[in-house]
């Protein structure tokens, strides 16, 4: 033994070797460790000459796993400004061409890395140069995950691109010519129209086929797709199946929604289809949702309708399946929206999680290196656009769009990883976009050297045309022309046949939805008989606070939640509202109904109300005990904690929603006003999605909201907004649509209860907003009794004064809604004027309950003053929709008079004394006559 210093053997930094005095195994392949002085085995100088070789022969190669995209040739339009990779070259390493090299622990080279037979340098570079910097690239080393890395060397650097078959040449012509006709003949046959073609990365139809084709094949049931507009009306037609005679009758500026239901309807980029491929004797279901044009909201979307397509496969499957074996989510993205849009991180961001992950997403990035008029380097702080999906370590595979036999190898190694590990990964389709953002843009007043490039450029189907015909794979350009000419006869019959072309809306109702409608004004009103055996009721409550024996519960928890929770069951009285929100999860659950509540905090509940799950004060087991109510329960209760996201958690919970009508899905905003995060989802999918596409959802808001000095940020659920955004006619009597959700502000632990469980045993779904409380959640007042809940018992709309026992002698009538009403309540007794001002509580405040509230006025003809009251600021809550309404319903001779707070441009006032003193003036104000 001996001792050498590194320093006596390197000359320079450049070609400084790593030196260990052993080696060591990493990641499955030999490394060696940096020392400035340590001992080696006896080598001659031969042999350490050779292990030196070979240790920077190692550092290259990982070089070239690392940063061998950086030097790949993935630019259609050579436009990406790309530096020299002076990591990849091999006089960095001291290499040499004459050396010799085992690869055995440093490289694959067509499986064969255990071989003892050395290999030459110029066999190394090429095989490294072929793996790392060809036409596809691969960014996976910073997967932390030795396992995934090693998969990745082995999967890449052995993956010998097998000459595809004539037969599959032809296909992938097939596809690419189909695309550029289909394009070709829309802007010849409707030149004005925006059609957001796919020209320019007609590889995309080559990936999504070849997927399709893959997941077929692995038995993979259905594939859920969420999109933008580029490229949609190709993937719809020529893969999706949807008729061109569908198409060219909406372009003509029909109706895509059959007759007799009534619906807005949406844009031809946002048409959807469902239809069942075969590759052979396999098949395949997809599913391409609706979307709006706010660019990537639709992700979560897809994401909740695979998880809720895969857990109820998982519940009714015999065999052993896990998540992610039946079901895949597709999200295809544009470069610009990817990296821009926060929803795509939030998302991500669920991928992984337990309440929310589907098995692992496909995302396909259709890169036009622009983003409206926007370049690349104004679009983005980072060198790809896929970067934001190493923020949870997502893999990416990059490549060239010109190269469709690539595109389709790349996507047999995104699908083999999806599926080996149950992961996301991206897949960077590198193309470009010959036209403007729509075909009627001129993209050459903000890109003109861009354009000039692409203008002179040859398409990429016949690019791919004039590879086939070169290698004889097409024998002639009559053949070619032949594929092209057959799908042009198919688009002039679909165009000839869209005169007569009548939609089929049974596409809007099948599957899980059978036995649902669509409702019609007549049948909105339907408010079935919610009440439930008290008996059972009071065992579900008893059992919702009954942990198993080896959990221990902490001490407040079973003084103060679980203990009283059962002596008020015993009793059948004084039931709070967490009481009545287990009873009626407990009631839809035995009687077949699953349940999911999503939300920030949902598992104890922000006021610290719900404890809908106890956790183990030794273990931190969390058991939630409405899921032990009896033995091999077929129906759940889920609790999903969810990370800190509104936008994308409100979109996925919408995703569940409308795969799932007899799925019972909640989500509950930390504050009220903290759903403002999801506007987007709210205005662009549950406000209004019914209407755009017959797609009907029972998901339910709960918004903690109410006055009560917390300042500006907690004190509001927005109430006006939703309101605004209902469907309904200002005009009293006159025929109105059927309602596009239902807004509820609940006083009563009862009506909470009864409401939630109208949501499932309607024969129709709406999505339901409930103005939650949070004073009232404990509150002695706000309490009911099991008979409450007793059969015969159901929601309602209006809940008249239960003190007035005259009604001739009542002055003044109020109007209320939520907790204000025991406010109102505490004043009018205190003064003594029980006989002289009736408290009307509005508890449905869209649909508009027209003929309860006009039942009530009719009683109080000798009252002289109507009010509507609320603690809101003037400008806010539900003054400005419920008073045109009620002035209709009042006698001629009377309006609807307002008390409630100033106007404000917050929701609230953040400073205690006045907000005191707004209440005090408010309660004086309301005690007037």
């Amino acid at each position: 033994m001996f001792r050498i210093s590194s320093k006596h053997i390197l000359k320079t930094r450049t070609q400084r070797p790593l030196l260990s005095s052993r080696l060591y195994h990493d990641d499955g392949v030999y490394g060696y460790r940096v020392a400035k002085e340590f001992k080696l085995p006896d080598y001659t100088p031969s042999e350490l000459s050779n292990r030196m070789k070979h240790g920077s022969l190692l550092r290259m190669v990982q070089a070239y796993r690392t940063h061998g995209h950086e030097g790949a040739q993935l630019d259609p339009l050579n436009i990406m400004k790309r530096k020299e990779v002076l990591a990849l070259k091999p006089e960095r390493y001291g290499l040499g061409e004459k050396d010799h090299y085992n690869l055995a622990g440093i490289l694959h080279v067509n499986d064969q890395q255990d071989t003892d037979t050395p290999s030459d340098f110029k066999t190394v570079m090429d095989h490294l140069q072929s793996v790392y910097c060809g036409k596809i690239a691969y960014e996976f080393m910073h997967l932390p995950s030795a396992s995934e890395r090693r998969w990745w060397y082995h999967a890449v650097e052995t993956f010998e691109k097998p000459a595809l078959s004539t037969a599959q040449k032809k296909h992938i012509h097939e596809i690419l010519s189909q695309s550029e006709t289909f394009d070709h003949f829309l802007s010849k046959k409707f030149p004005n129209l925006k059609r957001y073609g796919l020209e320019g990365a007609e590889s995309m139809m080559v990936a999504l086929d070849r997927l399709f084709e893959l997941s077929a094949k692995a038995g993979t049931q259905d594939i859920v797709i969420g999109m933008p507009h580029r490229g949609r009306l190709n993937l719809l037609c020529d893969l999706l199946q949807f008729p061109y005679a569908g198409l060219f009758h909406k372009m003509k500026g029909n109706s895509e929604l059959p007759e007799g239901v009534f619906a807005s309807g949406d844009v031809i980029s946002h048409l959807v289809n469902n239809p069942d491929l075969y590759y052979g004797e396999d098949k395949v279901h997809v599913s391409l949702l609706s979307n709006p044009s706010h660019l990537e909201a639709i992700n979560p979307v897809a994401m909740g309708k695979a998880r809720a397509k895969q857990t109820e496969l998982l519940a009714s499957s015999k065999d052993t399946c896990n998540l992610g074996d039946r079901v895949m989510c597709v999200q295809i993205h544009g470069d610009a929206a990817f990296a821009g849009q926060g929803v795509v991180m939030e998302t991500l961001g669920m991928s992984n999680l337990a309440h929310y992950s589907s098995g692992g997403s496909v995302h396909i990035v259709v890169n036009n290196q622009l983003g409206y008029t926007t370049p690349a380097q104004n679009a983005r702080s980072s060198a790809y656009c896929s970067d934001i999906g190493k923020m949870i370590n997502v893999p990416v595979v990059h490549v060239n769009g010109d190269y469709p036999e690539e595109v389709s190898r790349a996507l047999d190694i995104v699908f083999e990883y999806r599926n080996k590990f149950r992961k996301d990964i991206i897949l960077d389709l590198m193309c470009y976009r010959r036209w403007g953002h729509n075909e009627l843009d001129e993209p050459a007043f903000t890109q003109p050297v861009m354009y000039n490039n692409i203008r002179h450029r040859t398409s990429v189907p016949k690019l791919y045309e004039q590879k086939l015909l070169s290698e004889n794979t097409l024998v002639s350009e009559q053949e070619a022309q032949q594929v092209r000419e057959r799908h042009l006869q198919v688009l002039e019959a679909g165009l000839k046949d869209a005169e007569s072309f009548v939609p089929d809306s049974r596409m809007h109702l099948d599957g899980n939805w059978k036995g649902i409608h669509h409702i019609t004004t007549d049948s909105a009103s339907e408010n079935p008989d919610t009440g439930y055996d008290t008996t059972v009721l009071s065992e579900i409550g008893k059992l919702s606070v009954t942990p198993p024996d080896n959990v221990k519960v902490h001490s407040r928890l079973q003084k103060y939640h679980i203990d009283q929770r059962v002596k008020k069951l015993t009793q059948g009285n004084s039931l709070d509202w967490a009481t009545a929100e287990a009873l009626a999860f407990g009631s839809l659950i035995q009687q077949g109904h699953d349940v999911r509540i999503s939300g920030q905090d949902v598992g104890r509940g922000t006021f610290s109300q719900r404890h809908a799950m106890f956790v183990c004060q030794d273990t931190e087991r969390a058991v939630i005990p409405l899921n032990h109510m009896q033995p091999n329960q077929p129906n759940h209760l889920e609790v999903a904690n969810s990370p800190l996201s509104e936008f994308a958690v409100l979109g996925f919970e919408y995703g569940m929603s409308i795969e799932s009508p007899n799925r019972l899905v909640l989500w509950e905003a930390q504050f009220g006003d903290f759903f403002n995060g999801a506007q987007i989802t709210i205005d662009t999918f549950l406000s209004s999605g019914e209407e755009k596409w017959l797609r009907q959802s029972g998901l339910v808001m709960l918004l903690p909201h109410g006055q009560d000095g917390a300042g500006p940020e907690h004190s509001s659920s927005r109430l006006e907004r939703f309101l605004q955004m209902s469907n309904e006619s200002f005009v009293m009597g006159k025929d109105n649509v059927a309602p596009n959700w239902h807004i509820v502000n609940c006083t009563t632990p009862a009506q909470y209860f009864h409401v939630l469980r109208r949501q499932m045993l309607r024969s129709y779904r709406k999505p339901l907003i409930v103005v939650a409380p949070k004073s009232l959640l404990k509150s002695p007042l706000a309490v009911s009794s099991l008979q409450d809940m007793a059969p015969g018992t159901h929601f309602q709309p209006i809940l008249p004064d239960p003190s007035i026992t005259d009604t001739s002698k009542v002055e003044k009538v109020v109007f209320v809604s939520g907790k204000y009403y025991y406010d109102l309540v505490k004043e009018r007794d205190a003064r003594g004027y029980n006989d002289r001002l009736a408290l009307i509580r509005v508890e449905e405040l869209s649909p508009f309950p027209q003929t309860e509230i006009k039942k009530e006025i009719e009683k109080f003809a000798g009252a002289n003053q109507f009010v509507w009251c609320q603690e809101e600021p003037q400008n806010a809550g539900a003054y400005a929709f419920m008073a045109p309404r009620l002035t209709q319903l009042l006698p001629k001779d009377k309006e609807i008079e307002y008390v409630g707070r100033e106007p404000l441009s917050a929701p609230a006032v953040g400073i205690s004394k006045v907000f005191k003193k707004q209440s005090s003036d408010l309660l004086q104000d309301i005690m007037k006559f």
